[in-house]
């Protein structure tokens, strides 16, 4: 397969390698941070080093290995310092740049974590959005100004290779297999209503999100394209501290939330509390073109608008128990309690010889109300020796999820002669889902160059989803019976168990990780009052290699190969055939196979003082790749359905930098390139297809003044093929403001999507089936929003404690040119 594109990037990525980036003038200061626990390397801790003659500043960010080098210093005297998430503040007064010695090489200097201390500002300016490594991104929640009073939708369409559909469902650059966890553990929400569950947690509830791209054996296999993991607040300071906050703003949005916190040296207990309540106002229509095998053409034009109102509470709360100085206890739950109504009317007319012969009005309501909850038990343990520990985790999480729904459809024919009828159906869903984690999983050093990582976990999935409908009896006004043919009771049951083993080496500066996932899972669906039972059991071991090279002091490549699976979902295979659409029917199909894929991956990491660069090239290959085909039953109606089509793959480059231009200005930019192929079959009536997209977004911050920063950011999404043709590209812009009124009281707002523009647009081309036709759509996920923000921070601020740290680091500080010796030490891989 030729990839013009990626042969070209390729060509980019390695000139970018033979770069001398840095400039070696002047004298420089280096050195390694590693935790004075465990002696583990810090990775993306900040160092910074300030002339005391002129106040400038210069700074950077320590690799994946713990390692730092600030060079370009001129002679004089300098303030060192040093500071990580969660540690203590390293300062150093007084280093000395002289003629007799401009190179300056740091033994290892060990920070101790602060217990309890969350997040503590130390450098004016903004805290980093977003943490680059070469196989997983981290985005910092709080700093999105453009997604404040929003959702958790609302929040992933900002973080890089991340894209977000007209019906919340989450893709993965690119690809829509990707898998959901909430703080590293499956949850209710990975089931089939993932985006209805996004979109009832506020923004305000998250801390950050981590996106990777292609895990290694130590994560679960499910997710062809990679991992999401969603991290919930848990606010924790030394103390008693809290914050609340509250938004309003246009299409009747209300949210609120609160956060709790209190820490002794015993216990941690923390809590939180959000609540949204929203409109979300869309649109579309639907022009087809049907050549049903004569000289006449049907023409279909169908249009709709719809409101959706969510209102819901999320509640999350925990507690840390010290059980000794080195085992911790963690007891957990998170609540999210919806509801969410749906109104939506619109019209189609039918054409043929140009004359009107039919035209349908719909008039839908539905109401859906659903609680998640998901309680957790952890267990962490380190050993005497540095670098071992023992983790363990007890899961439950359920789901429950009832809708009633009001069909009301009216037909005109005027072809022949003037008729019409009516079609009234009142349907009601009742959905029940429970899910089991059992998980252990273990760390040692092998020797100081080596380790080795071991574990096992099993998860228990059952669902049942009961959705009955009762249509009106003809030539009644409210009397409406059971219809069995339209009604469907599915019970789905599915249990995975597996065990891994990582082992990790470092020679040097090259580094190697090889492992195994060894999965067995059993997957039973059926009809409740059928005797036939759809079985699929299977066992695969799912490998993974990662080799690194660390190039330079500032520069890290690369490679890695992992295979990955994406099982079918209950609604992917229930049998069941849904009417509810009298135009559009829809079923599931029960012998899906999963996908498995093949993902490659080449990384370039690079660090300058103000710039940091991450490049990948990336090839998936899927076997068995699930799609939805449509397909003409009549010269009107069509059914969508799933299907195994043959193979699918996917080449890209990404790229994603963050560039510091000052503590006043920073931008973070993304730019995925991919080509896509398809191979079709032609059984199912989909021909092949293939053809290149991409994607791209850039955030500016701006901090024109110190209490108040700016945010804005666009985003595009081109043009890409999917089975039985293309979707067509898009774009939107949005933008935020943050002033801080004092340390503790700030106020906000922001517009998303500024100019209207967010529309999702597909071409249907379905040419090979019996009866021909094509389509375009469009639809729009919601219109333009606009929400103001005023948030407030009380309690203990930990000024007593702080002073008491920074008493210990004076007096145990010691002088940097009394620490001479080697920087030593290669990037070790971590699988998380």
């Amino acid at each position: 397969m030729n990839f013009p594109v990626i042969k070209r990037t390729l060509l980019f990525l390695f000139t970018l390698l033979t770069l001398n980036v840095l400039a070696q003038t002047g004298g420089s200061v280096s050195g390694k941070l590693v935790d004075a626990n465990t002696n583990q390397p810090l990775e993306f801790a900040s160092v910074s080093i300030t002339n005391k003659a002129d106040n400038t500043t210069k700074g950077i960010q320590t690799d994946l290995s713990g390692n730092f080098k600030i060079d370009g210093l001129k002679d004089g005297t300098y303030t060192f310092k040093a500071t990580f998430l969660g540690y203590l503040t390293f300062t150093q007064e007084n280093v000395q740049i002289t003629p007799a010695k401009r190179v300056i090489q740091l033994a290892a200097i060990k920070i101790k974590p602060a217990k309890g201390v969350l997040k503590e500002v130390v450098v004016t300016g903004q805290r980093s959005q977003i943490k680059l490594s070469t196989d997983k991104k981290v985005f910092s929640v709080d700093q999105s100004l453009v997604s404040q009073g929003g959702s958790a939708t609302d929040l992933l369409t900002n973080v890089p290779s991340v894209q977000v559909d007209v019906e919340g469902n989450v893709a993965l650059r690119g690809s829509n297999n990707v898998r959901v966890l909430v703080n590293g553990k499956p949850s209710a929400i990975s089931g089939g209503s993932v985006s209805d569950i996004l979109q009832s947690i506020p923004a305000s509830a998250i801390e950050n999100i981590e996106v990777i791209t292609n895990p290694s054996s130590k994560y679960d296999a499910e997710g062809q394209s990679g991992i999401i993991n969603i991290i919930l607040k848990r606010n924790a300071q030394l103390g008693f501290n809290g914050s609340v906050a509250g938004t309003i703003g246009n299409q009747k949005q209300r949210n609120a939330s609160l956060n709790l916190a209190y820490q002794t040296s015993a216990v941690n207990i923390f809590g939180n509390y959000s609540y949204r309540k929203a409109n979300r106002i869309g649109n579309g229509y639907t022009n087809r073109i049907t050549y049903p095998g004569t000289d006449t053409a049907i023409f279909q034009n169908q249009e709709s608008d719809q409101t959706f109102k969510f209102n819901s509470h999320n509640i999350r709360t925990g507690i840390d128990i010290n059980l000794d100085s080195k085992s911790v206890l963690t007891l957990s739950d998170n609540i999210n309690i919806r509801d969410r109504d749906r109104f939506q009317n619109g019209g189609t007319g039918i054409t043929r010889n140009s004359a009107l012969t039919q035209r349908l009005n719909q008039n839908n309501v539905s109401s859906n109300s659903g609680t998640n909850f998901d309680l957790n038990a952890d267990f962490s343990h380190k050993y005497k020796k540095p670098g071992q520990e023992l983790t363990a985790n007890v899961g439950y999480s359920s789901q429950k999820e009832d809708g009633d729904e009001q069909l009301l459809t009216s037909y005109n024919f005027y072809v022949p002669a003037l008729s019409d009828s009516l079609f009234r159906q009142n349907n009601f869903t009742r959905g029940r889902q429970r899910n089991w984690n059992l998980q252990a999983d273990y760390t040692t050093p092998l020797t100081k160059d080596s380790k080795l990582e071991a574990g096992y976990r099993s998860t228990f999935n059952r669902n049942d989803n009961d959705f009955r409908a009762f249509a009106l009896i003809d030539g009644t006004q409210d009397q409406f019976v059971y219809d069995a043919t339209r009604s469907n009771n599915l019970l789905y049951n599915e249990q995975v168990h597996a065990v891994y083993t990582n082992y990790q080496r470092q020679f040097g500066r090259f580094g190697v990780q090889v492992g195994v996932r060894l999965e067995d899972a059993h997957i039973r669906s059926r009809l409740a009052g059928s005797t036939q039972e759809f079985k699929q059991d299977y066992f695969r071991p799912y490998p993974s290699v990662f080799l690194s090279d660390k190039l330079t002091e500032n520069q890290t490549l690369q490679l890695s190969y992992t295979r990955r699976v994406s099982r079918p979902r209950d609604r992917q295979l229930n049998p069941f055939l849904d009417r509810s659409d009298p135009l559009n029917y829809q079923q599931g199909n029960p012998s899906l196979r999963p996908e498995d894929t093949h993902a490659f991956e080449l990384s370039y990491i690079n660090y300058w003082n103000a710039l940091t660069l991450t490049s990948s090239l990336y090839y998936r290959y899927t076997n068995e790749n699930i799609q939805q085909v449509r397909l003409p039953l009549d010269s009107v109606r069509t059914i969508t359905q799933f299907a195994n089509i043959n193979s699918a793959a996917n080449a890209g480059y990404e790229l994603i930098a963050k560039l510091t231009a000052s503590s006043k200005f920073d931008l973070t930019g993304n730019v995925n390139v991919y080509y896509r192929d398809i191979k079709g079959d032609p059984a199912l009536f989909v021909p092949s297809s293939s053809g290149y997209a991409f994607n791209g977004n850039l955030t500016a911050n701006i901090k024109p003044i110190k209490k108040l920063g700016i945010q804005l950011r666009g985003d595009y999404q081109g043009k890409q093929v999917i089975a039985q043709g293309y979707s067509k590209a898009l774009y939107g812009f949005d933008g935020g403001v943050r002033y801080d009124i004092t340390k503790a009281l700030n106020i906000s707002g922001n517009v998303r999507d500024i100019f209207n523009t967010r529309r999702f647009g597909s071409i249907i081309n379905n040419t090979t089936v019996n009866v021909p036709y094509t389509s375009e759509s469009y639809r729009r996920f919601s219109f333009r929003t606009i929400s103001f923000t005023i948030s407030y921070r009380f309690g203990s601020n930990g000024s007593e404690q702080k002073r008491k740290r920074n008493q210990d680091q004076d007096n145990g500080g010691g002088n940097l040119d009394d620490m001479g010796g080697g920087m030593g030490g290669g990037a070790m891989l971590r699988s998380n």
